[in-house]
C-alpha cells in the first residue's frame, strides 16, 4: 500500500461510536473468520502509527469502516436522536423555569414579592433537588440500572430500538452490564442540562421583570425571625460575591425597612396610611436575588454538567474491550493472522431467538495461563486428556484438582466456590452436550460473579457426541444469560 493511502488521524469514542462498533460485531457474526481477517489486517495496515490501548484500536476500527459508507451510521442516527431528546429537554425546562419565576414575581400592586418565597425556590427547592440528584447518581453506582428507569433513560432506549432495529438493540441492551458507567455519566449530565435549562428560564424571566417592570420586594414570615437575624443570613448567602460586588449584599436599612404586614398591607416603618416609603428603595432587593440564582442556582449545575461531561468521556475511554468478540477483533488488528481452533465448527454459531446476542468462542490465554477446570455433571473425560486438551487449545495450564459441579454431591460444588472465591483466573466447564444446562448452572455462574468476579471469564467446552439441537440448547441458554463473559466452543 502506498504512503498517501495511510493515515494516522486520532479517532473519536463517543457514544456514536460505541453503537457502531456494537452494531459490527452482530454484522460480522455471519461473516467467515477468513473474510474478517482480510478485510481487519487491511484496515490496520492503513494506519501510520499504532494505537496504544484497546480503546484507540476500537475507535480507529470504526472511524476506517465508517469511510466510503452512506452516512449517517446507526450510532449517528441514535446519538442524533439523543440530542434531539436533550434539546427537548433543554427546551421544555427553560419553560418551566420562566413559568416558575413569572408566578414567584407575579406583583399586581396588592402586595409586594416575599423575597423569603423567591430565596425558597430558587435555593432551598434546588439546593433539595441537588442533593437528591447526586444521591440519585452515587446510588445508581451500586444499583446500576437506576437511572435509566427515569423517563429520559426510557425514552432514549425505545428511540434506539426503533432507530437500530429489535437485533441490534438486543445485542447491545443485553451487554449493557458491560456500559453502566457510560449508560450512568450520560443520564447524568442530561439531567443537568435540564437543570441549567430551568435556571436560564428563571433568571431570563427575572432579568426582564425587572427591567421592564417596577418590582417591589418585602419579606414577611411567621416565624420569630428579627431583621438582625436576616440581615445576617443574606450576608451569609452573600459571601462568595461581598467583596467584590458590595452593592449585591442587602444593607440594614433594606432589610428593616422592607419587613411587610400583610394583614395591615404596609411595610413596618412606613407612616401610617402609605403602603411603601419608597419604591425604587424597595426594589433594591434584586442585585441580591439575581446573584442568589446565579450562585446557589445555575452555577453548581455547569459545574456538575461539566463533572457528567468529563465523566462520560472517562467512561468511554475507559472501556476495557476485554470480551471474547472484543478480544477476537483486537487479535485481528494487532496480528499478521488469527489462528482459531476448529474455525470450520459450527458448533457455536446455532440459531439463537430473536434478541439474543451468539456466543464468542474463548480466545488464546496467555502462556502458562492458570486455569481452573470443572466438570460439569461429571462429564466422562479424563483428567490427563483434559489437562492435555485445554493447553493445546488455549495454552492454559490446568490447575489440579479438577473440580465438579452440577452433581448430586453438594459439597463438591461448594468446595469448589469456596476455591475459587476471590481468585480472577479463567473457569473452563466441560460439559456433555446432552446435560443440558439449567438453573443450577445459573447459580454457578452467579455464584462465580460474586466479590471480584464480575470480569472472570467463563468458558464452556462442550464434548464430542450429541447433536446439533442440543448444542443450540446450550447456546441460547448461555445467551440469555446475557454475559458477555461466557464463551461457548467444543472441546
Amino acid at each position: 500500500m502506498t504512503a498517501p493511502g495511510r493515515h494516522s488521524s486520532a479517532a473519536r469514542f463517543g457514544l456514536a461510536e460505541l453503537i457502531d462498533f456494537e452494531a459490527q460485531l452482530v454484522v460480522d457474526r455471519e461473516r467467515p473468520t477468513d473474510e474478517l481477517v482480510t478485510r481487519d489486517r487491511a484496515v490496520a495496515l492503513r494506519w501510520r502509527d499504532r494505537p496504544s490501548t484497546h480503546a484507540d484500536l476500537a475507535a480507529r476500527w470504526v472511524a476506517s469502516l465508517r469511510e466510503g459508507r452512506p452516512r449517517p451510521t446507526v450510532g449517528e442516527r441514535v446519538e442524533s436522536a439523543y440530542s434531539s431528546a436533550n434539546w427537548a429537554v433543554f427546551v421544555s425546562f427553560v419553560l418551566v423555569g420562566a413559568a416558575v419565576a413569572l408566578a414567584v414575581l407575579r406583583f399586581t400592586g396588592d402586595h409586594p414579592i416575599n423575597v423569603l418565597v423567591v430565596l425558597g425556590v430558587f435555593v432551598l427547592l434546588q439546593w433539595l433537588n441537588l442533593i437528591a440528584t447526586v444521591a440519585a447518581f452515587l446510588w445508581s453506582r451500586v444499583s446500576p440500572g437506576f437511572l435509566a428507569r427515569f423517563p429520559v433513560g426510557v425514552l432514549v432506549r425505545r428511540a434506539f430500538a426503533r432507530i437500530a432495529g429489535p437485533e441490534k438493540a438486543g445485542r447491545f441492551l443485553a451487554r449493557r452490564s458491560l456500559y453502566p458507567r457510560v449508560e450512568r455519566w450520560a443520564l447524568f449530565r442530561t439531567m443537568q442540562l435540564g437543570a441549567i435549562a430551568f435556571n436560564i428560564g428563571a433568571i431570563a424571566t427575572f432579568v426582564a421583570a425587572v427591567s421592564f417592570t417596577d418590582l417591589a420586594f418585602a419579606w414577611s414570615t411567621t416565624l420569630r425571625i428579627g431583621s438582625d437575624g436576616l440581615q445576617q443570613f443574606c450576608e451569609i448567602l452573600a459571601t462568595p460575591w461581598r467583596s467584590w460586588l458590595p452593592d449585591a449584599v442587602p444593607t440594614t436599612e433594606l432589610v428593616e425597612s422592607t419587613q411587610y404586614f400583610r394583614l395591615e398591607r404596609a411595610y413596618v416603618n412606613a407612616p401610617a396610611g402609605a403602603r411603601v416609603q419608597d419604591a425604587a428603595f424597595a426594589g433594591g432587593w434584586w442585585p441580591f436575588l439575581l446573584m442568589c440564582l446565579l450562585v446557589y442556582g445555575l452555577l453548581p449545575r455547569l459545574v456538575l454538567a461539566a463533572w457528567g461531561e468529563t465523566g462520560l468521556r472517562g467512561a468511554l475511554g475507559g472501556l476495557r474491550f476485554d470480551t471474547p468478540d472484543e478480544m477476537d477483533l483486537i487479535a485481528r488488528l494487532k496480528t499478521p493472522h488469527v489462528r482459531r481452533p476448529h474455525e470450520d465448527d459450527p458448533g457455536n454459531v446455532a440459531p439463537l431467538g430473536e434478541g439474543l446476542q451468539p456466543l464468542g468462542r474463548p480466545e488464546k490465554l496467555r502462556e502458562a495461563q492458570p486455569v481452573v477446570a470443572v466438570r460439569w455433571r461429571n462429564a466422562e473425560i479424563s483428567d490427563e486428556v483434559l489437562s492435555s486438551r485445554l493447553r493445546d487449545r488455549l495454552g492454559g495450564i490446568v490447575k489440579k484438582p479438577i473440580g465438579s459441579a452440577g452433581g448430586r454431591d453438594h459439597a463438591e460444588d461448594e468446595a469448589l466456590l469456596e476455591r475459587v472465591k476471590g481468585g480472577a483466573d479463567p473457569v473452563v466447564v466441560v460439559a456433555e452436550p446432552w446435560n443440558a444446562p439449567d438453573r443450577a448452572f445459573e447459580r454457578l455462574v452467579r455464584a462465580l460473579r460474586e466479590g471480584d468476579g464480575s470480569r472472570r471469564r467463563v468458558y464452556v467446552l462442550l464434548t464430542g457426541g450429541g447433536d446439533e439441537e442440543q448444542r443450540a440448547v446450550w447456546s441460547g441458554y448461555l445467551a440469555e444469560l446475557a454475559d458477555p463473559y461466557i464463551a461457548l466452543d467444543t472441546l
